[in-house]
């Protein structure tokens, strides 16, 4: 029943937002942020913590401001999410997304060579993937089921309207395996929590664990390894650099194919990205966690 009434709460945003032009929007955006940030505060002890570990030369001042941005930036999305189709199209994409470094990419897709665009919880990653569908090349994207059935069943609708294929985090390669065998981009996002066994490198000075899935896919099939993201543009609506920060070709950089070593490139090359706009950057989730400690057996 929780689960049930959590799911109309959102449902009921969602229509009072797609009954408002894109400037109510906005607003209406900016009065969630408020509610959730500094009235009812949300995960407020994890997302100080992690700026505070992430940017130790910031005042608090400045840490609570970057707090209310973050914020901002979430409830963005969410009004995002509930007016895409209503408002971007084929005919319009181009009004409002702009494609930078995107050349060599874009040629594997279409000729269909194994492809993986290793992103992260920066920018609107949902609404890239959005785009990629919308213009002729949608994604396998791997994503961690939602604990609520309904909010998961709601957003997995809007994931696959233009044509995107969700593959569930749990028990992924075989789907993995088929899309990389068929020639299809698939998106990853690198920074979720991999558990005791992942790998564990280091980010923002902190060990982080991340999934082997990267480097192993790499590998069996020759993949280019994109490093991208969509990054709001003058905290605007809709308004995207989707940016491919670097290419990683597993033939050409061998030095960089094993599991740790890849995995510290596109964790370094990706706190580089999050420290340009670290807004927006979901702080809000618990990546940072204890190493554990290996006892001999």
């Amino acid at each position: 029943m929780k689960d049930f009434i959590i799911y109309i709460i959102v449902r009921l945003i969602i229509a009072v937002v797609q009954a408002l032009s894109l400037e109510q929007a906005k607003s209406f955006a900016g009065f969630l942020a408020w509610l959730c940030c500094d009235v009812l505060h949300i995960r407020g002890k994890l997302l100080r913590d992690n700026l505070v570990h992430a940017f130790p030369e910031k005042s608090l001042t400045e840490i609570h401001q970057l707090e209310q941005k973050t914020w901002r930036h979430l409830c963005f999305m969410i009004v995002e999410t509930a007016l895409a189709e209503r408002k971007i199209h084929r005919s319009n994409w181009k009004k409002y997304v702009t494609l930078t470094n995107e050349s060599a990419p874009l040629q594997a897709m279409y000729e269909r060579r194994p492809l993986i665009y290793a992103t992260g919880h920066l920018g609107n990653f949902e609404f890239a993937g959005y785009i990629m569908g919308l213009i002729g090349i949608p994604p396998y994207s791997v994503a961690r089921t939602l604990d609520n059935p309904y909010l998961n069943r709601f957003l997995c609708t809007f994931r696959r309207t233009t044509g995107q294929a969700i593959i569930p985090k749990k028990d992924a390669a075989p789907l993995l395996e088929l899309a990389m065998t068929q020639g299809r981009p698939v998106v990853i996002l690198t920074d979720q929590y991999a558990g005791e066994k992942g790998v564990w490198v280091k980010s923002f000075g902190r060990d982080v664990s991340t999934y082997k899935v990267v480097p192993i896919l790499s590998c069996m099939f020759n993949a280019p390894v994109v490093l991208s993201a969509p990054i709001r543009q003058k905290e605007e609506l809709f308004h995207f650099d989707i940016l491919v920060q670097e290419v990683l070709e597993p033939e050409i950089q061998t030095d960089l194919t094993s599991p740790r070593a890849m995995a510290q490139w596109y964790n370094d090359v990706f706190e580089l990205l999050i420290r340009r706009t670290p807004e927006q950057y979901w702080w809000i989730h618990k990546r940072w966690r204890p190493k554990p400690e290996h006892k001999k057996k």
